[in-house]
């Protein structure tokens, strides 16, 4: 599975809290920015990515189609 690699740096907002920058894509948090002796480290969660200056989203172009459901019956 070929995975695009999408520029959503407009859409990300930052909340300092408790000492360090969140960084957020609407109410989801999707990574932070902590300062130490290096400069700024970002640590990002799973299909995000910061790189130049820029973050960075993974997505399947062609997500599957659920074929079939499921559902909960009441008893």
């Amino acid at each position: 599975m070929k995975l695009e690699k999408i520029n959503i740096t407009s859409k990300v907002k930052g909340k300092y809290e408790e000492g360090q920058l969140n960084l957020y894509l609407g109410e989801r948090k999707i990574g932070e920015v902590i300062e130490n002796e290096q400069g700024l480290t970002h640590n990002m969660e799973k299909g995000f990515v910061f790189e130049a200056d820029h973050i960075y989203h993974y997505e399947n172009p062609n997500p599957e189609q659920i074929d079939s459901y499921i559902e909960d019956s009441w008893r």
